[in-house]
């Protein structure tokens, strides 16, 4: 059974994986009562410890969850080979635009915007695996894993037994009261 303690701001809970799992859920459970962002609610069910989980699950959403989120160039990015043949498909326009005696110039920009979406969606998709291997390898085997919404954040900490540490801080004290009333 989970020992839960109030703390100024919010609650410490501590037990085995299933105690900390089973608690996750309630509280979700009294998240979708009071907090009307279902977004938060929807990361949160996403990010939760679940019993068919590990620890090493959570880092995974952890890290996933710190990382940079999808650009509007990214959405746009249709693979390299499509934008370097769309590139390459519009500079032989701009060739022809010249032999023609026209202006090349709206058929090198969208060039040059086919050739932008390309390194931008692979530097993005860079700098994520990049900062979610730094957070996996590195930040959270010296830290909790950790969550953080506009209304709450939470943390997961082992200890040196099978014993886990939740921690969930909230922010604004009504909120908190009807979570702590909820609980008792």
């Amino acid at each position: 059974m989970a020992k839960i303690d109030e703390t100024n701001s919010g609650l410490k809970v501590e037990g085995s994986w299933d105690d900390i799992t089973e608690f996750c859920l309630k509280l979700e459970k009294i998240f979708e009562k009071y907090i009307s962002d279902e977004d938060e609610i929807e990361r949160y069910d996403q990010w939760r410890p679940k019993n068919d989980e590990n620890e090493e699950d959570v880092q995974e959403k952890t890290a996933e969850d710190a990382s940079i989120e999808r650009n509007h160039i990214e959405e746009e990015f249709e693979g390299t080979e499509k934008e370097l043949e769309d590139a390459e498909e519009k500079i032989k326009e701009s060739f022809d635009d010249i032999s023609h005696g026209k202006s090349p110039v709206e058929d090198l920009e969208e060039a040059f915007k086919d050739i932008e979406i390309l390194v931008g969606a692979k530097s993005l998709e860079s700098l994520r695996k990049i900062e979610e291997t730094i957070y996996k390898n590195l930040m959270l085997k010296f830290n909790p894993c950790y969550f953080d919404t506009e209304d709450f954040s939470l943390s997961l900490n082992h200890k040196k037994d099978e014993s886990y540490i939740f921690c969930v801080n909230i922010s604004d004290e009504n909120l908190r009261t009807h979570i702590q009333e909820e609980l008792y």
